[in-house]
């Protein structure tokens, strides 16, 4: 083994290779992982609360699955929002439910202002959210629409105000994404990281688009949108036959970069509750990965090719340092190359994790970003063949 300056042709452009592919990434994570991380920093500081008066009448619809202990403490925390304009909550659970009827029932003797509606019993060939949210949003008195779930954790009393502060009454504004964070104390289970990793870079996809003026998706735990918007285009009517796919096929018909703002104040970030749960999770990745398959704008291939040039890179520095072996002068450049990019994972993906309230990580950013695309792939080819839930006839 030694040292030599003299470098032979293929091994020369295979380290150019390496050093292109590390650029190319480094240029995907400032526009892309960088634009949300600036974007969640600067989400309370540039963007004021605006005058009380100017606050637009809203409509909070709740889809529920009959757990009531998880319902009964957010709509305590829903209907002691702060908000300076008359609003209603509108529960949405799925068949009928006895005890889901107590809870909103002793809430609502002191709260006029919260109803409660039950899809039909034994609905068949049609999507029973689909159904809720649409019998939600027809029953809603306002034109601004905040749609959640029982299955989070809203944790500020500002959370309205800052899903409803982009409307105004002679805006363009008709959608507001919001954004649903996991707890990373909650997952203690084999591959945590993996996980967290993979729900942040997933919503770094498509948070990063909608930033850009290109959104393709939201997150059906945190979104609002007009009334009137829904109705003109006829709801969920272009997905009736899948189960889900109310918060990517249809935002994606709907969403444009001039009628949509995304919204990551702190306040109006709500938490998912078990959201890590291997079970869970895995079933919310692969219902996610069949959706998508359906949305027409897919400005999302970029967050995947950072990865698969990682492994371009990987590749290109081993085989130039294989090439002039035992030069190590080769193998010292092409190693310097990618531990800078590893370098660069640390730094950016923490930064990530952090800001979309994750978990904090360091020396697993590097492997989990090279093999996120390689999961994506995977998760894609078992959504297109498993068993899980898709159509209505299922």
């Amino acid at each position: 083994m030694y040292f030599s300056p003299s470098i032979s042709y293929n091994a020369l452009w295979l380290l150019a290779a390496c050093a292109i592919c590390a650029l190319a990434v480094a240029a995907i994570y400032f526009f892309r992982v960088r634009t949300v991380i600036d974007y969640r920093r600067r989400a309370d500081r540039e963007r004021p609360d605006k005058p009380d008066a100017d606050y637009l009448p809203a409509s909070v619809i709740i889809y529920s699955q009959g757990d009531t202990e998880n319902l009964h403490e957010l709509l305590q925390t829903v209907l002691r929002q702060d908000y300076p304009a008359a609003f209603e909550v509108i529960v949405i659970n799925e068949g009928e439910s006895a005890d889901v009827r107590d809870t909103v029932g002793m809430l609502r003797t002191s709260h006029p202002n919260l109803y409660l509606t039950f899809t039909p019993e034994g609905v068949v060939n049609l999507s029973r959210k689909k159904l809720a949210l649409t019998l939600g949003i027809k029953a809603a008195r306002y034109d601004i629409a905040v749609l959640t779930t029982s299955a989070v954790e809203i944790e500020s009393d500002q959370w309205l105000r800052r899903m409803t502060r982009p409307f105004d009454a002679g805006s363009q504004t008709e959608i507001v994404l919001g954004f649903a964070y996991i707890d990373p104390e909650e997952d203690e289970h084999g591959g945590r990281r993996r996980r967290a990793f993979d729900y942040v870079a997933d919503s770094v996809r498509w948070l990063s688009v909608a930033i850009a003026g290109k959104p393709f998706r939201g997150t059906e735990y945190n979104i609002a949108y007009r009334r009137e918007l829904f109705l003109r285009n006829k709801g969920f009517a272009r997905s009736l036959n899948l189960h889900y796919g109310d918060d990517d096929i249809f935002i994606s018909q709907i969403a444009r970069g001039d009628n949509t703002v995304v919204e990551l104040s702190e306040d109006s970030i709500v938490r998912l509750r078990q959201g890590n749960h291997p079970r869970l999770f895995s079933e919310r990745v692969l219902r996610r990965c069949f959706t998508e398959s359906f949305v027409r704008r897919r400005p999302r291939f970029i967050m995947n090719l950072g990865g698969w040039l990682q492994l371009a890179a990987i590749a290109c520095g081993a085989a130039s340092a294989a090439i002039d072996w035992p030069n190590l002068q080769v193998a010292s450049i092409s190693a310097a190359i990618i531990i800078l990019m590893m370098t660069m994972d640390i730094i950016v993906w923490r930064k990530a994790m952090l800001a979309l309230k994750s978990r904090r990580m360091a020396l697993a950013a590097p492997w989990l970003a090279i093999t996120y695309p390689l999961r994506r792939c995977a998760a894609q080819l078992k959504a297109r063949v498993g068993h899980q839930k898709k159509y209505t006839w299922d």
